[in-house]
């Protein structure tokens, strides 16, 4: 059908849209479809859809179009152009790690908008970092005890910065470890990094606030993971979900959603957490932000009715993610592991791809916004400044057989501040009015991390919060009644 004057205006003025978006470079060859059609013009606003490169499959079928309505949780969500553009930025992101990986010179795409800035990969696992994490931190530390690797991923989550860590391993060497950690010796490397001019941390993990008791941002850090070291490995013995470790470790002073989110996918590579990657997810704020792109106002609604729905959403589109490609003639190179099978993309490289679609969008949709009213891309890539990617490492512990099923928890995540027992000062038999009140017969004298008032508190409360603490408070009692009474024995015999 032949298109009418209005939509062939329609046309003209995306495509003057997306003529601002191309770069000056000669590497930049896309080319625009002629509009044929109201419902199919939109496409022409997004560079991947005109490209003619790996990612593109081979079959004659054509694209579908966009479905009109998604129903999840009863919730009817209308999606928008973003939702094809997730899909094709998907397939190119990884076909352009594909061609680097191969070898293959620069420009490694034909789209202007990742030509000309920096994106993370379809794939988290793919990222820099988290390839450091995995083949730096966890595989060369996979021989020690899981005390001194859950260490290893605390004291690189707590900066997430690779030059960070090469300097407190320059440092420190072989007694980087729990067993010999010192918190004055590494604030003091650190606090000379600082004044030499080296940052410490990447932008999006200057994280702990004031309720901790060292006034510099770096021995907070540090304090966090001490109290972590002692506090995780229950948590992470006693958790039945995924879910459950997440809404422990998020609800400690200073971490917040996002950052604890990122410590359980630190955990997810190493053995110390097995669960499936598709058990729960937490939208941070740029996914949120995604996900109204994708959805338009109708997401915002759903949220209304059921708060909790973006998870429900980034699982929808993990679960038809092999549909979304089909329809659109797209050939995503799945991962592969060990064995040759498929890697599908799972609910946090989702999570992270709405989010890097969210920035994607800036440009590729400028008139259709999320949350807030960023604009702007930060972060340019040269491709003459890239480094050759090493070879590809997956986690061995993908492998472990209780990864293989989905766990969900039916109890939505609800976080609660958690106030730290910083240590216990005393005990006392409970008063008759507070033993009717709480029901136990002991109450701790507790002094809170980062306050100054201390409070009686039942001990079943801290048993449950703080076991570690108890134990060295009853030991303390053991050694000081050997000690006086060593004393009182001493004196005897004189």
């Amino acid at each position: 059908m032949p298109a009418t004057r209005s939509q062939r205006s329609a046309c003209r003025q995306r495509s003057n849209e997306l003529a601002t978006l191309k770069t000056a470079s000669a590497s930049s060859h896309c080319r625009t479809r002629p509009c044929v059609s109201q419902e199919t013009s939109w496409r022409d606003e997004s560079p991947l859809t005109n490209l003619s490169s790996a990612s593109r499959s081979n079959s004659p079928t054509p694209a579908s179009t966009t479905p009109k309505q998604v129903v999840i949780r009863g919730q009817t969500l209308t999606p928008t152009p973003v939702l094809d553009t997730l899909f094709h930025w998907l397939a190119e992101r990884k076909a352009i790690d594909d061609r680097r990986r191969e070898g293959m010179p620069a420009p490694w795409t034909e789209d202007p908008v990742l030509s000309e800035y920096k994106f993370c990969n379809a794939y988290r696992v793919l990222d820099r970092t988290t390839q450091f994490i995995i083949s730096e931190v966890i595989e060369k530390g996979s021989h020690l005890s899981d005390t001194e690797l859950l260490f290893r991923i605390l004291l690189f989550n707590c900066f997430n910065r690779i030059e960070t860590w090469e300097l407190l391993e320059e440092a420190f060497g072989a007694r980087l470890t729990w067993a010999r950690f010192d918190l004055k010796a590494y604030g003091k490397v650190l606090s000379q990094a600082i004044a030499d001019g080296v940052s410490l941390f990447t932008a999006a993990y200057m994280k702990i606030g004031k309720k901790i008791d060292h006034d510099a941002n770096h021995m907070r850090h540090l304090q966090l993971l001490q109290i972590l070291m002692r506090d995780l490995p229950v948590i992470l013995r006693n958790a039945k979900y995924a879910a459950d470790v997440f809404e422990r470790v998020a609800a400690y002073q200073g971490l917040g959603d996002f950052a604890a989110f990122q410590l359980v996918i630190a955990l997810s590579y190493s053995r110390l957490f097995n669960y499936s990657a598709n058990d729960f997810v937490i939208a941070g704020l740029g996914a949120s932000s995604g996900l109204v792109k994708i959805f338009g106002r109708s997401v915002t609604k759903a949220k209304e009715a059921v708060p909790h729905i973006e998870g429900d959403i980034l699982r929808w589109l993990v679960t038809t993610q092999r549909e979304h490609f089909a329809r659109l003639n797209l050939e995503f190179s799945f991962l592969r592991n060990a064995k040759g099978q498929e890697l599908e993309l799972d609910l946090m490289d989702f999570e992270h791809a709405v989010c890097e679609v969210d920035k994607y969008a800036r440009k590729a949709h400028p008139r259709i916004r999320g949350i807030g009213n960023r604009t702007q891309l930060r972060g340019s890539f040269n491709p003459s400044q890239s480094n050759p990617l090493p070879e590809l490492v997956l986690p061995k512990a993908w492998e472990h057989p209780a990864r293989r099923a989905v766990r969900v928890r039916r109890r939505p995540i609800q976080v609660e501040q958690r106030y730290v027992v910083s240590k216990i000062i005393a005990e006392r038999e409970s008063e008759a009015n507070a033993k009717e009140k709480h029901g136990d017969e002991i109450e701790y004298l507790v002094s809170w991390q980062g306050y100054t008032d201390q409070t009686w508190e039942p001990r079943y409360a801290i048993l449950d919060d703080a076991p570690t603490i108890v134990k060295e408070f009853h030991e303390s009692l053991k050694t000081a009644t050997t000690t006086k009474s060593s004393k009182k024995g001493r004196r005897a015999r004189r």
